[in-house]
């Protein structure tokens, strides 16, 4: 089948051939009919997971999907032929990716039936962002009324994050470039700033004068996310989806730090899907390309060119 991978750690992905998976006892067969593009796909054919993990070459790219299961494994209780399924698809050994017609699944991943209310685009594009954005609020732990200082909020996670904190009753302030704004305050952003063209630290004490109550970082490095952390008051949370909190240095004075590692669950996304039905949520789906297409809209990726979520339909 025509899959786009890579044929080792770095390599430039392309649309090449590649074998259909073999079924596992307790995986599910499925016929991919979207799958959601993350950052995370070309850091793990960079070898983000290189030493950590088992891998397969060729490298399928991809980790979310929505599809249609057309196999089951002689172990599988939870689902039949014919189910409509979505989730991330991220299982070892680690290249048996969606960015493919096929793929295969161990039924204990993070995936979940496809609620009708969902089509196949909505369905891939909710995974990794939307569980990711899901899991960092339940850890900021806000109470309503809470200001919360996103950075990074224009790609699909800080989409997600903007949403479920406004549909949560807090205050999203999100820092973004200016051509995000718009949407990023349809999505339920109180205040928007673009750090590279306005002094951000003025700009956060003057709406927060004693410092927002908690910090989602999603693109911040060590010393700068430590720098951002300073904007939050004392006794407020700093969290980091990028893993830039060091537990040897506190971030800022009686400000605790919490680096985010999502545990991808069924519990997750019918959360999310449960919103999406109460109309809390819009699932930012700001593109849709061909499987062929992939390979240049990853370099896109890489240089910060895609906002929102990109999706590939086969």
């Amino acid at each position: 089948m025509r899959a786009v991978a890579v044929p080792a750690f770095r390599a430039a992905p392309s649309l090449m051939e590649v074998p259909e998976p073999r079924l596992g006892a307790n995986e599910l067969g499925v016929r991919i009919e979207a799958a959601g593009m993350n950052p995370f796909d070309w850091k793990i054919a960079d070898g983000a997971l290189e030493g950590a993990r088992p891998h397969v070459f060729p490298l399928v790219m991809g980790i979310d999907a929505a599809g249609i299961v057309e196999r089951v494994g002689r172990d599988v209780r939870r689902y039949q032929v014919g189910d409509r399924v979505f989730g991330q698809f991220l299982h070892d050994p680690v290249g048996i990716g969606t960015y493919a017609p096929k793929t295969v699944v161990p039924e204990s991943n993070g995936i979940s039936r496809v609620p009708s209310s969902l089509n196949p685009a909505q369905a891939a594009a909710m995974p990794t962002s939307g569980m990711t954005a899901l899991s960092a609020l339940d850890q900021l732990g806000l109470s309503r009324g809470a200001t919360v200082l996103i950075v990074g909020a224009s790609g699909g996670v800080g989409s997600f994050a903007v949403q479920l904190a406004a549909a949560a009753e807090l205050r999203p302030i999100v820092v973004a470039r200016a051509s995000s704004h718009a949407r990023l305050r349809t999505l339920g952003a109180a205040e928007a700033i673009d750090a590279t063209a306005e002094a951000l630290e003025p700009r956060i004490r003057a709406l927060c004068p004693s410092g927002v109550d908690g910090l989602l970082d999603l693109m911040s490095a060590g010393p700068v996310f430590r720098q951002m952390a300073s904007l939050v008051r004392p006794g407020g949370v700093a969290a980091t989806t990028v893993h830039a909190a060091d537990p040897a240095r506190a971030p800022a004075a009686q400000v605790r730090a919490v680096n985010i590692d999502l545990v991808p669950s069924t519990e997750l996304l019918e959360r999310l899907a449960r919103r999406f039905e109460e109309r809390h949520l819009v699932i930012p789906v700001e593109r849709r390309i061909r499987l062929e297409d992939a390979p240049a809209a990853v370099a896109e990726g890489r240089a910060g060119r895609l906002g929102g979520k990109t999706v590939i339909e086969l």
